[in-house]
């Protein structure tokens, strides 16, 4: 769990992390809420000093309510988090969102976007995106951007099967016949020109790269980055990536689109500056110092 609290003009006060209670729901509630107090506190904020607080929550969120209504590793299930933090936090206008779209804003506004597109794909314990189009999250129906689940080949395999970093681990352990193989193993021997490890991480490339052809095709956006653990620590993934999908654009109304593929500016803090953005802004006049606005923003 990361929280931070920021000032209205974009600098960011203070922040911390924590380890999230996985077990028990009012217990990560309050864990929350005191590292918000701890970062007030430490500041010199009361509570009502607080006008914004925005929080990205991984699973299915009701946006409009506010409510986490499934969180797979976190013990919350139709938990009414706004609800709970405006009795607290009086003045604050809560925003709860999913937190690969928060992480996707930040990396949009971060872009000093306004008009543009831009698809943010993650990539670590599994993969899913989050697509922007002048300004406006594509949400669907509600499950936009679950392309995890996508078929990859005729063994009706997902893709969150064949790149996510647990499939590539379990894929190592196979190959290398090593129990305790973890991605980070797989990654140095593949930065060694091992066989093995390049077979695994080529294999998970080209699915990859199937992926964001196809999500060229159907949005043509301004920039698509590729974000989250795996590629954040693993630039050169971007790279390959980029390189494989250069021969998928033979044609020459797309040549030379790969361009559009980025890595992350923002890494690891994508979300919380996500969750700022939906504030306030970077710029300097965009309040008086005599009378900051303070927003907390959080990644469980």
């Amino acid at each position: 769990m990361a929280v931070a609290l920021f000032r209205a003009d974009g600098v960011m006060v203070s922040s911390t992390v924590k380890k999230s209670e996985t077990e028990d729901g009012e217990l990560l509630y309050h864990l929350f809420t005191n590292a918000c107090d701890e970062l007030c506190t430490k500041a010199g904020v009361e509570r009502t000093g607080i006008k914004g607080i925005s929080i990205g929550l991984p699973g299915i969120v009701d946006v409009d309510k506010g409510v986490a209504v499934f969180q797979n590793n976190l013990p919350w299930r139709d938990f009414p988090i706004k609800e709970r933090l405006s009795g607290i936090f009086t003045e604050a206008d809560i925003k709860v969102d999913n937190d690969v779209y928060m992480a996707a804003w930040g990396e949009y506004k971060q872009r000093g976007f306004a008009e543009e597109s831009l698809v943010y794909v993650t990539l670590s314990t599994g993969i899913s995106c989050c697509s922007i189009i002048g300004g406006q999250f594509v949400r669907g129906a509600g499950m936009a951007g679950e392309i995890g689940f996508g078929i990859v080949d005729d063994r009706m395999l997902s893709l969150e099967t064949q790149v996510s970093g647990p499939a590539m681990e379990a894929k190592g352990k196979t190959a290398f016949a090593d129990p305790d193989m973890t991605l980070h193993d797989i990654m140095d021997r593949y930065y060694a020109n091992d066989d093995q490890a390049v077979f695994i991480l080529n294999e998970a490339v080209r699915a990859l790269a199937k992926q964001v052809h196809h999500t060229l095709l159907l949005l043509d956006p301004h920039a698509i980055v590729l974000g989250g653990g795996v590629f954040n620590n693993h630039p050169r993934l971007v790279e390959a990536v980029k390189n494989e999908l250069a021969d998928y654009l033979q044609h020459p109304l797309f040549k030379g689109k790969e361009k559009r593929i980025e890595t992350s500016l923002l890494k690891g803090n994508a979300g919380l500056w996500g969750a700022f953005f939906r504030f306030g802004t970077r710029k300097k006049d965009s309040v008086e110092e005599s009378n900051p606005i303070y927003c907390l923003t959080n990644e469980v």
